[in-house]
């Protein structure tokens, strides 16, 4: 079998890992990790440079980050100094260096952790263990440090590719996590922790890449997290995550608007309006129904006033997205508008029967309104007649007769000679006459022939006998 604790060690071809060591005979499987730079580079050799050497070689010299094994256990180193600040010893030898190393062997209640300072003999390093190989508390560790990194290339280096990876590796390197006696309550609370926020940054890295799917994925999973912890709400793990300051504001309010937000955009990005509305919706009410409990306790912790500033701009970006979907909603109607009139020949009126009769109905009206009045100017050029004199006269005269005593009707009565009796004409003042125009218009009708209204159906009834007459003869030369 493998040694537990495989050690890397200086070997004459450069740096080695022991694998394992024979117990009948103390021989050590060693694979050589330098071998390749002092090989031909040229022909890569595909199974690894392996030694077998009696020889126990000295361990490489630790440094800061390196998984090493001391007298006290398994852990890594976290920092090197000098034993001694007064220099060098009694001997003229400078001092030793002191090794501080964080154990991972060791587990004590609550989050408490164990360093040791080791200065001789110097600790061993080892190599480190692998997701697979890890219990359920270094694999939490893993994931905090990953985290780490990836918020330092977020929001640091602006590297939204390499962010997004290392948020995903810390994801993947909890996922299968197999608790056993080992795992106590904080361990499981730190992973509820890192799994959700590791989920939703990775999404909002995807948002930032324009990847929407992935970035729907990361969300739902931290959605999924968070409805089976609020299913568990008042037991030992939201207990736990209350009492260290992670309040019901921050996990089931911020972190699920956060998640709500994420599927909402890829929704919209997607087409899908409104299931992205829906989604927004349950958002705003979560939002708005923690601000309302927060703003209705008399004396906010310092924990409740962060969760209420950042639930208030959580509320703002979902009331900006509601009305981006209600601007693509009623883009999508216009469109939809265009189509079915582009479908249906482009007229941009209505096209009803009962607005088409209506709208032949005013033309006709309108196309009577104007002939009467051209007719009326036609009938007041016919009414006036020019005599000789050049003078125009009315055609149909008004004549004024002079006003004689009663029982009088001579002017030779009166002593009033017949030729100082004048005629008194005037111009007809009235609107034109329109007897005169339809009685023209009459006569020309009846001028007309009687047949000349009737063309078009005649010209059908020909139509109509004529292939009556060519199907009879086809009839009857078929018999």
């Amino acid at each position: 079998p493998e040694d537990a604790d495989q050690a890397i060690v200086h070997t004459p071809y450069g740096r080695g890992l022991v694998i394992r060591t024979r117990k009948s005979d103390g021989i050590k499987e060693v694979q050589l990790l330098e071998w390749e730079s002092f090989a031909n580079p040229a022909k890569p050799q595909q199974q690894p440079f392996m030694m077998y050497t009696s020889v126990d070689y000295p361990s490489v010299t630790p440094r800061v980050g390196d998984d090493a094994v001391c007298q006290y256990g398994r852990g890594m180193v976290t920092q090197i100094s000098r034993a001694s600040a007064d220099g060098a010893n009694s001997k003229g030898e400078p001092p030793a260096l002191k090794y501080s190393i964080a154990l991972s062997s060791w587990r004590l209640n609550g989050r408490s952790t164990v360093t040791c300072h080791v200065t001789s003999p110097p600790p061993r390093v080892v190599r480190k263990h692998t997701v697979s190989e890890m219990d359920a508390h270094e694999k939490v560790t893993l994931a905090r440090s990953q985290k780490t990194k990836a918020t330092n290339y977020f929001s640091q280096k602006k590297d939204y590719n390499l962010a997004l990876t290392t948020y995903a590796s810390a994801v993947d390197a909890v996922r299968n996590v197999q608790h056993d006696y080992t795992s106590t309550n904080e361990v499981r609370a730190d992973l509820v922790m890192v799994m959700v926020t590791c989920s939703n940054n990775a999404a909002t890295c995807c948002i930032k890449l324009e990847k929407w799917d992935e970035a729907s994925k990361f969300a739902q999973n931290a959605l999924i997290l968070l409805d089976a912890l609020y299913g568990k709400k008042g037991k030992k793990i939201h207990t736990l995550l209350n009492k260290e300051g992670t309040i019901d504001a921050k996990l089931f309010g911020e972190w699920r608007v956060k998640s709500y937000l994420v599927v909402a955009r890829s929704c919209l990005e997607g087409g899908g309006v409104d299931d992205a509305i829906g989604i927004l919706k349950k958002a705003r009410d979560v939002a708005v129904g923690y601000i309302d409990e927060i703003n209705k306790q008399t004396n906010s912790s310092k924990e409740g006033k962060a969760s209420l500033k950042s639930l208030t701009s959580q509320v703002k970006v979902v009331r900006r997205l509601l009305v981006e979907c209600s601007n693509k909603k009623k883009a999508a109607k216009k469109m939809e508008k265009r189509r079915a009139k582009a479908m249906f020949g482009g007229d941009k009126e209505n096209t009803s029967p009962a607005k088409v009769n209506k709208n032949k109905e005013v033309k006709q009206q309108t196309r009577k309104v104007e002939e009467v009045e051209e007719k009326g100017r036609i009938g007041i050029l016919a009414g006036s007649v020019i005599s000789d004199n050049g003078v125009g006269v009315a055609s149909d005269q008004d004549i004024e007769m002079p006003i004689h005593p009663s029982g009088s009707s001579n002017p030779k009565d009166e002593g009033v000679s017949p030729t100082s009796m004048k005629k008194a004409v005037s111009f007809c003042s009235r609107a034109p006459q329109v007897r005169e125009i339809e009685s023209s218009t009459e006569d020309e009708d009846e001028s007309s022939p009687w047949y000349s209204e009737h063309k078009e159906a005649m010209i059908m009834l020909g139509v109509a006998g004529f292939s009556a007459v060519a199907l009879m003869a086809s009839r009857r030369s078929f018999r």
